[in-house]
């Protein structure tokens, strides 16, 4: 399963302000029609957040129907005010919690400590339950931490505990950044998933998530997503951070048109080489009909010619063309 993270922006021009929830609603809408994610997590205000539970909830009983929205909650501080107010907001289905502050933990023991020194934790996750909405912990893990598979078990185990001895419905485990100038910068393109394999004992107790941090293009986000499905996720949370430039500019319309795209070439086994329109009906003279229609093809340019070597003759980095997602 596939889910997008999205970053609502907050404009300071009132104009803007009164275009955005416009904006919102066709964002929401390319997501749950063209893109076709799973879910959807969302970073940003409850009111820029409205226009998109509207728009999902609207589509209740269409195909595609409505797309269960998670709210990131960045600042742990102001939960009861946000949970307050998301109880105006349709859709939401549940509130993303960052663990300890988003800080990465080195091992389940590191876990129990920090849950230890955060005791609001737990009364922040039964807050989540009594308002009829599900808690998310997200658990940030060193990206140089061993995890074997009696420790995942501690580790969900005890992330029970922290959510009140309920399981979450979902666990989202994050690998840490790594900060400027270290050894890593040699490999920046490599897509930055967390390492760590979900034991076939738990798999089906509850989902589990692994966040992609990665530069869109030369195949980066599927290299991630296959990562994590070799390690035994359910999901990928695809983070803003795939979408090239959006924080310098989060122009809603570029972010519907990159997740449509990418989500749409993630899911998909097929090649999006072929933009021809075949001129031959299948019809009398199957044999040539068949001779033609191969032609057609050929002579399209679908299928690249003998010195094809991919890109082919319009192909401009510069201006955002990807060679697969």
């Amino acid at each position: 399963t596939l889910h997008p993270e999205l970053v609502l922006p907050e404009p300071s021009d009132p104009t803007a302000l009164l275009l955005r929830a416009s904006e919102v609603k066709k964002l929401s809408l390319a997501i749950r029609t063209k893109a076709k994610a799973n879910a959807i997590f969302v970073e940003g205000t409850v009111d820029a957040l409205i226009p998109m539970g509207k728009e999902q909830e609207d589509a209740r009983g269409n195909f595609p129907g409505p797309l269960p929205i998670v709210y990131s909650l960045v600042d742990e501080s102001n939960l009861a005010d946000s949970l307050e107010r998301l109880q105006d907001v349709d859709g939401v289905e549940g509130v993303l919690v960052p663990f300890f502050g988003g800080k990465a933990i080195e091992g389940v023991d590191d876990y129990l400590e920090e849950a230890k020194n955060h005791p609001s934790l737990a009364d922040g996750c039964s807050a989540i339950w009594e308002a009829g909405l599900q808690p998310i912990p997200e658990i940030v893990l060193s990206s140089g931490a061993k995890w074997p598979e009696e420790d995942v078990i501690r580790l969900v185990d005890a992330v029970k505990d922290t959510c009140g001895g309920l399981d979450p419905v979902s666990i989202v485990f994050t690998s840490a950044q790594d900060d400027e100038g270290s050894d890593e910068e040699d490999d920046k393109d490599e897509p930055l998933t967390p390492k760590i394999t979900i034991p076939d004992s738990i798999s089906k107790r509850l989902t589990f998530i692994g966040s992609v941090r990665t530069t869109a293009g030369e195949g980066r986000m599927n290299v991630a997503t296959s990562q994590l499905s070799s390690l035994n996720f359910n999901g990928a949370f695809l983070r803003a951070d795939c979408v090239p430039g959006y924080r310098l500019n989060p122009d809603l319309n570029i972010v519907g048109g990159f997740w449509s795209a990418a989500i749409g070439d993630l899911k998909s086994l097929k090649s999006k080489n072929f933009s021809f329109r075949s001129k031959v009906k299948l019809a009398k003279d199957v044999p040539m009909e068949w001779h033609n229609y191969q032609k057609d093809i050929m002579d399209s340019g679908a299928l690249g010619g003998p010195s094809h070597q991919g890109g082919g003759a319009g192909f401009d980095s510069d201006a955002g063309d990807y060679k697969g997602f």
